[in-house]
């Protein structure tokens, strides 16, 4: 798995993009390698596997997807985010960073940092499930900006592997 730290959740505080990140890792491992960051159509499939991935792994996508359990409330925020609606948090504090979406509690969370950030996920099932926005940090990447829909999953992978397909597929035509 290599993930780009434009990707949501916990982060390494010195964050690379999936787009130098990628290459550079298959430069050194001959195993399979799954691309996480950024990953949510045809298109960011076909860009991954130019640049040495097997598989991609979408979390926020599928975070947004119909069938996940989480609250209407983050769907939505998901959906009415724009590419600059993620923060990186904790680049400088104890514990990990954390890409997660803009909110209130990350705007506070960003003007006084706190000791310990994970105490920042204390009431995650308030958010997860409750749809308080402000309970807990909302983890989620750069790519909520792309997103403009909640869809079935079996839509989602259906849409990814069509277009995935014309892109290569427009791709081999002009080499």
């Amino acid at each position: 798995m290599v993930e780009g730290g434009e990707g949501g959740g916990f982060k390494n505080k010195d964050d690379v993009a999936l787009m130098v990140l990628l290459p550079l890792i298959r430069e050194k491992v001959d195993v399979p390698i799954i691309a996480a960051g950024g990953m949510t159509c045809g298109r960011t499939m076909a860009a991954a596997f130019a640049l040495g991935a097997e598989g991609i792994q979408m979390g926020t996508r599928i975070v947004s997807a119909a069938e996940s359990p989480v609250h209407d409330n983050w769907k939505q925020a998901i959906l009415d985010a724009a590419e600059t609606g993620t923060v990186f948090l904790n680049r400088h504090g104890q514990g990990p960073a954390l890409r997660a979406l803009k909110t209130d509690r990350t705007a506070a969370i960003e003007a006084n940092p706190p000791d310990h950030i994970m105490m920042e996920m204390a009431n995650a099932l308030d958010l997860y499930f409750g749809g308080d926005m402000n309970a807990a940090i909302a983890l989620s990447g750069q790519v909520a900006g792309r997103i403009d829909a909640v869809k079935p999953i079996k839509t989602i992978v259906d849409e990814i592997i069509t277009e995935f397909n014309s892109v290569m597929k427009a791709m081999a035509a002009q080499a």
